[in-house]
């Protein structure tokens, strides 16, 4: 009687180690699938949190950037201005797309403003040699604007190893006037835009290109 008493118990230490082996390797399985869940979901938001810091200073800078002196292009009696000529370059990137469908260039002269004037990019004209006189003839209409690149692989970006010339006309009905205040704002797809500011200058040359 002993002896099957002793056996029985056996048996049942033996189902119990069994039944907590069982349970152990359930909690090392579930600790372990969690552990998963909870390193993917901890490499998703780093990288999530690296594309939106990424996207952030984007959107707070601008890869474009003023390379050299503005001009204005004087009338023949040197009263007003009938065109602006802003060099740029692409500042701390590859390239920088210059499309019309994606690229917006405010203007305002004194009192007048016109929400987006630009036209493109000219790429059948190679701005290098050129007189600033003929590439503003080669803007299509009055108060527009067109991107001139020198040393062009003839696509509408402007690459870091080229230069562009940004010129805008100015019809006789809104020529800036002396002392007036000139705003220009280049807006690229998702960057801050390029603001600038100056104001044309009291006396001027007639029929001349004069630096501000």
């Amino acid at each position: 009687m002993n002896s099957k008493l002793r056996n029985f118990a056996k048996q049942k230490r033996a189902i119990v180690g069994l039944e907590a082996a069982i349970i152990l390797i359930a909690f090392v399985i579930i600790a372990a699938v969690f552990s998963f869940m909870v390193i993917n979901q901890g490499v998703f938001a780093t990288e999530r949190g690296k594309t939106v810091i990424q996207e952030g200073l984007k959107q707070a800078s601008t890869p474009l950037a003023v390379d050299g002196t503005i001009f204005v292009k004087t009338s023949t009696d040197g009263a007003n201005v009938t065109g602006l000529l802003i060099p740029l370059k692409a500042y701390g990137v590859k390239y920088v797309a210059m499309w019309q469908n994606t690229t917006v260039v405010t203007l305002k002269v004194g009192a007048n403003a016109w929400a987006n004037v630009y036209k493109g990019v000219n790429s059948t004209l190679d701005p290098t040699g050129q007189n600033f006189t003929a590439l503003l003839s080669a803007v299509p209409t009055d108060n527009s604007a067109m991107l001139f690149i020198q040393n062009s692989n003839g696509d509408e970006t402007l690459d870091s190893n080229e230069k562009g010339f940004l010129l805008i006309k100015l019809g006789s009905a809104n020529a800036a006037t002396v002392r007036a205040q000139i705003n220009i704002e280049i807006r690229l797809e998702k960057t801050a835009p390029l603001s600038l500011e100056f104001t044309i200058p009291e006396s001027m040359p007639k029929d001349t290109w004069v630096n501000v």
